[in-house]
């Protein structure tokens, strides 16, 4: 997302900001099941896009009506804190709100509301949307297939730079259908919506309703 290819308004009252297109075709699923309306996710690109492309949103008409803005971005390699300290520094310093969160997965009052959730959550091992996702399938007779597949290609010189990712792309060429995103993924019904691996990111999305 650039200056150049930002909507040119902002007519929905809840807006989520998250990395990417995966994270967007997950999230309007997730929120659809759940029945939360009115929202819009808008992909930032990449969590190393965070810091320039949140400062643009306040510049988009409509963003002064929004009641809530929730920011969702991956762990990956950093510790849960340095993560949300990364996203609470560019609230205050860029966006100049004085009222946020104090912590991961908390919700702020005020106008509007401020959300942070770094996933894959706090009850999910791991970095990012797949650990989260793989974790909604982890008794389907698929994912057999996928450790088998996995051992195997970590035994080679040039094994998979991340683990998780090269996981959810396995599960999902295993369905009927083969997806070649976890995005794609979550349109298809891939992912276990009803898994209680979600429960802890329904409970921060339900601030929404």
């Amino acid at each position: 997302m650039t200056a150049s290819n930002l909507p040119q308004e902002i007519r929905n009252k809840k807006l989520l900001a998250v990395e990417g297109d995966d994270d967007v075709g997950f999230f309007v699923q997730l929120l659809d099941k759940i029945k939360i309306l009115d929202f819009f996710v808008l992909p930032v690109d990449g969590k190393g896009n965070f810091n320039e492309q949140l400062p643009l949103l306040m510049k988009i008409s409509g963003f002064s009506k929004v009641t809530h803005f929730a920011i969702i971005r991956d762990r990956d390699e950093n510790s849960k804190n340095s993560a949300f300290n990364s996203i609470a520094d560019i609230l205050r310093r860029k966006m100049d709100f004085q009222v946020i969160p104090s912590k991961h997965g908390e919700w702020s009052f005020g106008k509007p509301q401020i959300g942070i959730f770094i996933m894959p959550g706090d009850a999910i091992k791991g970095k990012a949307l797949e650990d989260l996702c793989l974790k909604t399938v982890e008794n389907h007779p698929a994912i057999k297939c996928v450790n088998e597949f996995i051992s195997c290609a970590c035994a080679l010189e040039t094994k998979p730079k991340n683990i998780s990712k090269a996981k959810a792309q396995t599960f999902l060429a295993a369905q009927p259908e083969i997806v070649n995103s976890v995005g794609v993924g979550a349109q298809k019904n891939y992912w276990d919506f009803q898994s209680p691996a979600l429960d802890e990111l329904k409970q921060f999305l339900s601030n929404l309703k």
